[in-house]
C-alpha cells in the first residue's frame, strides 16, 4: 500500500505557489468587488430610488383637528426647516403647538436612567450620533415662539420616567449595566477615519436609516431584542396615554405636534377608543435625508 501511495503521490506535480496566490487574490478581489457593488446599489436605492419617508398627518374627529408631525432626533437639517415652515403657518393658522421632550431630572435618576438602558445620555448624544449619518440633530429650540408662545412640552421627566419604571420592576429584576459612553466612542471613530472612509460610512450609514424607518418589523424586532424592555415600554406607552389624554381633554381644537414616529399609531388607536370619529383626513410626505430622484416633490 505504502508503495502504491507513494507511485500515486510521486506523479503529482508540485504546486505552483505563484499561481495559487495569484488565484487566492484574484478570487478575494472579486469577491470585494461584487460585495461592494452589491452594498452600493442597496445604498443607492434606499437613499436615492426609494427613501423613508416622515409622514405629517392630519387627524380630526369633527371637533378637533390635529397636525401630528411624525419625527426623529436626528435628521437633515431641510427636514427640520421644513417643520418650522409648517410649524408657522400652523401657528398662524390658530394651532397650538405640542412638542415631545423628555425634561432633565435629578443627577441620581439621571444616573440610574443611565444605567436602566445601558447607555450614558447625555447632551451630546444625539448631536454626535449625527455625525455619522451626515444630518444633523433635532434643535427644538428652533420650533418654539413662533408667531406666538402657545407651545406646550407634552412630555414625562427623567424623574418621572424613572418613578414609573421603579413601580413596574421589582427590585430582584433591576440588574441594571455600566453605561456605555458612546458618544465618546463615536468622537474616537471619527479621530480614526480618513475623509473618504467617513463618506462611505456616512452614506451606508443613511441607507441604513432609511431602511429601518420604512420597516415596521425590523424596527419591532430591534426595540424586543436590543433594548430594556420594561423601559422601552414607559417610554413608547406611557408617553402615548400623555400625549392622547392631553389632546382630548385639551381646551385647544387646533393642535399641531411634533413627536417621534413610533408613537403615531398608537396615539391614533388611543384617540380612537376615545372617540371612535377621528380618522386620518389627509396626509402628507416629507422627505428626512433625500428626495428621491424620480420625485418632484
Amino acid at each position: 500500500m505504502v508503495v502504491f501511495l507513494w507511485k500515486k503521490i510521486r506523479k503529482k506535480e508540485i504546486p505552483d505557489l505563484y499561481n495559487i496566490g495569484y488565484r487566492f487574490i484574484k478570487n478575494i478581489w472579486f469577491f470585494l468587488v461584487v460585495l461592494g457593488t452589491m452594498v452600493g446599489s442597496w445604498s443607492y436605492y434606499q437613499n436615492s430610488i426609494s427613501p423613508a419617508i416622515m409622514p405629517a398627518y392630519t387627524l380630526s374627529n369633527g371637533e378637533k383637528t390635529v397636525l401630528f408631525q411624525t419625527m426623529s432626533h436626528i435628521w437633515s437639517e431641510s427636514f427640520y426647516q421644513n417643520v418650522v415652515s409648517n410649524l408657522t403657518q400652523a401657528k398662524q393658522d390658530n394651532f397650538v403647538y405640542f412638542f415631545e421632550w423628555v425634561r432633565p431630572g435629578s443627577p441620581e435618576n439621571t444616573k440610574r436612567f443611565n444605567e436602566i438602558i445601558g447607555i450614558e445620555f447625555d447632551a451630546t448624544l444625539y448631536e454626535n450620533f449625527s455625525k455619522l449619518y451626515w444630518v444633523t440633530h433635532q434643535d427644538n429650540s428652533i420650533f418654539l415662539g413662533l408667531e406666538n408662545d402657545k407651545d406646550y412640552n407634552i412630555d414625562l421627566s427623567l424623574d418621572d420616567i424613572v418613578e414609573l419604571y421603579d413601580a413596574r420592576v421589582w427590585e430582584t429584576q433591576k440588574n441594571y449595566e455600566v453605561p456605555v459612553d458612546i458618544s465618546a466612542e463615536i468622537i474616537t471613530l471619527l479621530t480614526q477615519l480618513s475623509e473618504n472612509e467617513l463618506k462611505v460610512l456616512r452614506y451606508i450609514n443613511q441607507s441604513l436609516l432609511n431602511f429601518f424607518i420604512k420597516n415596521d418589523s425590523i424596527q419591532q424586532v430591534l426595540s424586543d431584542n436590543f433594548t430594556n424592555g420594561d423601559i422601552f415600554a414607559i417610554i413608547l406607552d406611557e408617553r402615548n396615554d400623555l400625549l392622547a389624554n392631553s389632546i382630548i381633554e385639551s381646551e385647544y381644537d387646533k393642535i399641531y405636534t411634533t413627536y417621534g414616529l413610533l408613537h403615531f399609531k398608537w396615539v391614533l388607536e388611543l384617540l380612537q377608543k376615545s372617540d371612535p370619529n377621528w380618522k386620518i383626513i389627509e396626509k402628507k410626505e416629507l422627505y428626512p435625508i433625500s428626495i428621491p430622484r424620480n420625485s418632484n416633490k
